[in-house]
């Protein structure tokens, strides 16, 4: 009775022993942790490095620069609000200069899923955005940053105050007041990279602000690059429409190597019915199915196994006991 006890314990064991099932693990990349101390911290790295002072923050400007991050965020645009002189005035920031002519102050914009590194990287694209944070006439910074989704908004305004540390008296003109003259490059609209064709041929076509800079930083290529492919000149200007060659050996999209592939199989097929049947033969109207079970099937199919092989060997040994006794 103790061995039949015994085998009875085993057959219970393996059959509750757990089975292993593996799984694909979908990757979880983590949300970007950008904040306005990155920025400003990116900022004065790339200062040090140019040997120049780094920026002090300013608690005034680091309130202009997040108003400005918020609004980009609420519509949904990487557009300058209107007006930046008279924000840093109206926010009570000494600004140093003529007013009549904006003053000391600049102000780089940007947008999408990136690290402060990257918005860093891409003002550097042109002497415009870059000179806001190489500027030597300018000693103070702001950062801001917004986040909608996976996008963040990210903004640095940099000025120099008055010596006194006391705002200027200045009354601005009517025109002024409202509006403000921008660059187009200025006003950035996301980048979306185009895949290449079935001959590794990657084209862009131009949208609405964005800048040659800003499309070879997202195609991760260098300026001269595109404008040796597409014969631009070092002065010559990009427009909204304009169809730029952007690399001439990458390697074909899936789609279009899948296409290929599918293609040159069915041409194959078609090849072998025609050279087997030199008579009009219609081609097979279904093809073999290839039925693959998953790991719970295949889970519940040895877990059955197990089970008849167990129940086999409880039956001999009680044979085996039985004749035991016999004798």
């Amino acid at each position: 009775m103790r061995r039949l006890t015994l085998c009875i314990v085993l057959v219970f064991s393996i059959i509750s022993v757990p089975r292993q099932v593996s799984f694909a693990k979908s990757l979880y990349s983590p949300s970007l942790q950008t904040s306005a101390n990155d920025l400003i911290a990116e900022v004065n790295a790339l200062r040090v490095a140019n040997g120049l002072p780094a920026y002090m923050a300013n608690s005034i400007l680091m309130q202009v620069a997040q108003d400005q991050a918020n609004y980009m965020a609420a519509t949904g645009q990487v557009a300058h609000k209107p007006g930046l002189t008279q924000r840093i005035l109206n926010a009570g920031y000494p600004l140093a200069g003529d007013l009549s002519l904006g003053g000391f102050r600049a102000e780089n914009i940007t947008g999408g899923n990136k690290t402060a590194a990257q918005a860093v990287q891409e003002w550097m694209g042109d002497s415009l955005h870059l000179n806001t944070m190489l500027s030597p006439n300018l000693t103070e910074i702001g950062a801001g940053v917004a986040r909608v989704g996976e996008s963040y908004y990210l903004v640095i305004d940099c000025a120099r105050p008055t010596t006194s540390g006391a705002p200027q008296a200045y009354t601005p003109g009517p025109v002024a007041s409202e509006t403000e003259t921008f660059l187009s490059s200025d006003f950035i609209v996301p980048i979306v990279t185009s895949t290449p064709d079935e001959n590794g041929l990657v084209y862009h076509e131009v949208q609405y602000g964005q800048t040659l800079w800003a499309i070879a930083i997202e195609y991760d290529v260098k300026i001269d690059e595109i404008r040796s492919l597409n014969n631009l000149g070092v002065t010559t200007e990009i427009y909204q429409g304009d169809r730029l060659l952007i690399r001439k050996d990458a390697p074909p999209s899936p789609a279009s190597a899948t296409s290929t592939v599918e293609n040159t199989q069915v041409s194959a097929t078609i090849r072998a019915i025609t050279i087997a049947s030199p008579t009009s033969t219609p081609l097979p109207t279904e093809t073999p199915t290839l039925v693959v079970k998953n790991a719970e099937e295949n889970s519940v199919a040895g877990t059955a196994v197990a089970i008849v092989l167990v129940t086999l060997l409880f039956a001999g040994m009680l044979t085996w006991m039985s004749s035991r006794k016999s004798v």
